[in-house]
């Protein structure tokens, strides 16, 4: 039975973070004689449960590292504990959700004002979708207030960093975009990055022959919160990307890497719903990018640089250029329904907004063939091709384009002559687009979106490979 929001936060009126315990130990799943920082963090909801959230960041270095990592131990850094502490509040979101208590205490350091406004604004806009979902309408400052067990500072200077780095940092999720990001820097020395991996990310990473190496950060949720989900407790979307961020930046500071280059691109900046500020994307979006940049300078002044290299482009762009990675077109998944069974379900918004992406750089018959049937003719995805290309208010709540993207790609798939159940059922609706006689697809290529952090170098990488291909596209 479902529990409603005001009644727990009447139950359980406060959420801690006590504190992580750091400690370098033999790594449990290594055969030979390799080692771990075994990161635990503490949490409780007053009244409820505690929770333990486990991490295990490996410390052997790869290939490709710019330091003996392995000879250098972390533990006792100032920096890293620092990294560790707000990767461990990151990470409380996902256990302060379950009931959502007014009152946030830390007990295991002291915030800045600053600092404090940039978490709550973390919490507020990571669990939009979740507070859209289940009904809650409260705003910023009702949702949660932050306090320290000790009294807060007005600024906090940051940490000095000495050590250089170099090399990029690369998070593959599985799905196109960062195999994109693979392949625009396959000359440089990168190492790839995801958290647990699955099949999926596996293959993908399997296919970069030219990678100097993959890391792999092993996280570890407390059964406890899957429990009280099971027994109706809030539960919902949390801000995974932010998670994400703080746990390559502390995987950057143990190998020695310079560059942590995301694979998000402008499309996550377009609200899920309408005119609100609910995004299923905000980790993702430009907004918290430069936020999460600004906080790591207030950490440290280390040489680490987070950004998304395909920010300056959209999901079609995107598409287009993963058109030609041809040896990933048999392993990649982006579908979060299928992406741990290495499978596409077929039949939700995901698998249906990448196939329509994809379908002017890639035939109907590829596309059947790697979907394993033409979703543009299934009944039951009905709704959700409504909700991409914007005849219903809101998005699906998933990482997908614009609206304005896929009404272009169903826009130039009726020009081509193209058929189908759902494109013929809203024929009227895709051909009352705007059309001057030039491919909505070829203008589209030349997008540029200049709100990036990319450095030049990079910037100058991205900008070549799509203009090259829209220079041979033919439409």
């Amino acid at each position: 039975m479902s529990k409603s929001f005001d009644d727990l936060r009447q139950l359980h009126k406060e959420f801690i973070y006590k504190g992580y315990l750091i400690s370098r130990i033999p790594d449990p799943k290594s055969e030979g004689t390799g080692e771990v920082y075994h990161v635990c963090f503490d949490m409780e909801i007053t009244g409820l449960s505690e929770f333990k959230a486990v991490w295990d960041f490996p410390v052997s270095a790869v290939k490709g590292a710019t330091t003996p990592v392995k000879d250098i131990d972390l533990s006792d850094d100032p920096i890293f504990k620092e990294l560790i502490f707000a990767l461990g509040l990151t990470e409380c979101i996902s256990y302060y959700k379950i009931a959502c208590p007014k009152e946030f205490r830390i007990d295991c350091a002291n915030l800045s004002n600053e600092e404090i406004l940039w978490w709550r604004k973390l919490i507020y806009n990571g669990l939009g979708e979740f507070m859209y979902r289940n009904g809650m309408y409260v705003t910023e400052e009702e949702l949660v207030n932050i306090t320290c067990v000790g009294s807060s500072v007005s600024t906090r200077r940051s940490l000095h960093d000495s050590r250089s780095y170099s090399g990029y940092l690369v998070p593959v999720g599985g799905g196109k975009d960062s195999v994109v990001s693979l392949e625009i820097l396959k000359n440089e020395d990168i190492v790839t990055y995801t958290v647990n991996g699955n099949d999926t990310t596996r293959a993908v990473i399997d296919v970069c022959e030219y990678k100097s190496g993959d890391y792999v950060a092993r996280r570890v949720l407390d059964k406890r919160m899957l429990d009280l989900n099971s027994e109706g407790y809030l539960n919902g979307h949390t801000p995974f990307s932010a998670i994400v961020a703080f746990s390559s930046v502390i995987t950057a500071y143990i190998l020695g890497k310079k560059y942590i280059t995301l694979s998000n691109e402008n499309s996550a900046n377009e609200s899920t719903v309408r005119g609100s500020f609910v995004n299923h994307q905000y980790s993702k979006s430009y907004e918290f990018e430069k936020d999460f940049m600004t906080l790591l300078r207030s950490i440290t002044d280390s040489d680490i640089h987070y950004f998304s290299m395909l920010r300056p482009l959209t999901e079609l762009q995107i598409a287009a250029l993963f058109s030609d990675a041809i040896p990933y077109h048999k392993v990649f998944r982006s579908c979060n329904v299928g992406s741990k069974k290495g499978i596409w379900c077929g039949d939700c918004p995901k698998c249906l907004f990448v196939y329509i992406i994809l379908s002017p750089f890639i035939s109907e018959d590829k596309l059947t063939e790697i979907f394993g049937s033409k979703l543009l003719d299934k009944e039951s995805l009905d709704k959700d091709f409504r909700e991409l290309i914007g005849i219903e208010e809101n998005k699906p709540f998933e990482c997908v384009g614009t609206r304005a993207e896929v009404s272009a790609c169903m826009k130039h798939y009726r020009l081509r002559g193209g058929i189908s159940l759902l494109t013929d059922r809203y024929a009227d609706y895709i051909d009352a687009m705007p059309y001057d006689g030039t491919s909505p697809i070829i203008s589209m290529l030349s997008d540029w979106n200049n709100e990036h952090n990319v450095p030049d170098r990079i910037s100058d990488m991205v900008r070549k490979a799509i203009e090259e291909y829209a220079i041979s596209y033919k439409g």
